[in-house]
Formats: structure tokens, sequence, C-alpha cells
């Protein structure tokens, strides 16, 4: 893992800048601030429905912030200006959640469906590069199966060599380890820390499991749930983290009933509901 010198001698891979968000009425992230250092693999880790997912849709140019400022590759997304939002795609690979494979598509096609689209190459280069990217997550042999005849693990990791299809700068991972056996798990979660290495990309994992996170993450992110909106309550190693003081880190990484996050959702007392009932009858 770099040290903190060599992690901030460049200039940041993704930045957030008192970035808010939400939809309607209803804000879903507020006053944001954190950057990812190229080459680091942060983890964004958090309770479920409480914005993750929205934070990749924010690094992706695929919403826009209500206020404040997303940059990528030293530059402000702009949601308005095609050309260089697509520009900047082009430099982002994104694992979707359960791998999200075109189902009529082999595995080879899976992977070769980017560079199709963003390459102009010859059929010979094309397999070739389709191929080592299969080679690279241990599937070259599967080139010629469709996603219906492989595993969930395997289907996973097929789209990763997808993700990785066109060399990006930065790698999105949305739930990279929902659903997998322990095997599966492990095997994804060391892919994501290899590749990172040998694309000298930058990697941003959002995930629950917090045991094989913290083997591959430099660094950790977690984010609260607030009656204003997500906010930012943790950003560390995953030692620093263990040794939080915090009572949602603490509550969220043993996994414990009782703390900030409570069991029961807000309510009147089971008796004042029952008397209720019974009075309206």
């Amino acid at each position: 893992m770099k040290s903190l010198e060599t992690r901030t001698a460049v200039e940041p891979t993704l930045v957030f800048e008192h970035v808010r968000f939400g939809y309607g009425a209803r804000t879903i992230i507020d006053d944001l601030n954190f950057e990812v250092a190229r080459g680091e693999v942060l983890a964004l880790m958090g309770g479920s429905g409480v914005g993750k997912t929205t934070l990749l849709r924010l690094m992706a140019g695929l919403v826009k912030p209500s206020r404040g400022q997303v940059r990528v590759f030293g530059k402000a997304i702009k949601t308005n200006d095609r050309t260089s939002l697509y520009d900047m795609r082009r430099r982002i690979g994104l694992l979707f959640q359960f791998g999200a494979l075109f189902t009529d598509l082999s595995c080879f096609e899976n992977v070769a469906f980017p560079l199709r689209e963003h390459a102009n190459l010859p059929d010979s280069m094309l397999r070739d590069l389709v191929l080592l990217k299969l080679e690279s997550v241990g599937l070259r042999g599967a080139a010629d199966l469709m996603p219906s005849e492989i595993s969930g693990g395997m289907a996973r990791r097929v789209a990763l060599a997808r993700a990785i299809a066109l060399d990006p700068e930065l790698i999105l991972y949305d739930e990279p380890f929902a659903g997998l056996d322990p095997i599966s798990l492990g095997v994804t979660a060391q892919l994501i820390r290899r590749l990172n290495r040998a694309l000298g990309a930058t990697s941003i994992v959002v995930t629950h499991d917090v045991v094989e996170t913290f083997e591959i993450a430099d660094r950790v992110a977690v984010i609260a749930p607030s009656p204003k909106g997500a906010h930012l309550v943790a950003l560390g190693t995953p030692d620093e983290l263990r040794q939080s003081t915090n009572p949602y880190v603490r509550q969220f990484l043993a996994g414990d009933e009782d703390g900030p996050v409570a069991f029961h959702m807000p309510a009147s007392t089971i008796e004042e509901a029952f008397l209720d009932a019974n009075t309206r009858a």
C-alpha cells in the first residue's frame, strides 16, 4: 500500500467538494468532501439505502449535484457537455452489481463489446486483446461459453474483464461481492487489487463486506445517514477504522443490533397502537 506522501504527490483522480444531491425535496447526500488519489483502492461503505450507489452515479456523471462539484481527472464533470462527458467515461470502467452481462452474447463478445464500440481495431488485434483480458481474470477457457453456461462467480469475473477492456484509469465497482460464495468472493477481491496495480488505475469499491474489503483497500470511507442526508463519518486506513470510536462505525463493523441505527423504525408504542386499533373498532 502506498504512503500518504506518494498518494498526495500528484493530482487526485477524484474529488468531491461540498457535494449535495437529492431527489426532489429529499436530500440523499449532504455536504460530502473527500478525494481519491491515483493508484488508490478506496472502499465506500455504509448501510443499505444510504446513497453509496448514488455516489457512483455522481462519479460517472449520470446525475448532477444540486450543490458542490465532482472533479474527475482534474476536471469538473459537465453533465451538459456530451463530448467531454463521453471522453471522461471512456477512461472509466464500471462493474455493475451482479455483472449485468449481455445474456445473448458469449463471454468473448461481452468483453469485446466496449472495444467494438470505442476502438477501431483489426479483428486479429481485437481477438488477442479480449483473450488477454479473459486470461487476466482466469477465464480464457470460457471465451466461447454463454453467460447461462457459467457460474455467478465466473460471470462476475467476465464482467470485470469487460470493465477493464479499455484499460481504464478509474474503475468503479458496485457491490462486486454480492451473492458470491466464499471462494469466488476471495478470488474477486484479490483480482480487484491485482488489476488495480497492473493497470496503474484507481479503484472505488462500494461494498458491505468488511473482512475482504479491509484486506485490499488502501482506505475506507464510511457514509452514515442523518435527517439532513448521508454524510462522511470516517475516512482512513482499515487499521484506523478498527480503532475508531465513532458509534456508527463501530456498529457497522461489528454488525451490532444496538447502536445509532435502531432495529425498530420510529413509531408509537405497541400498547398505544393496539389501544388505537381497538378504539377505532
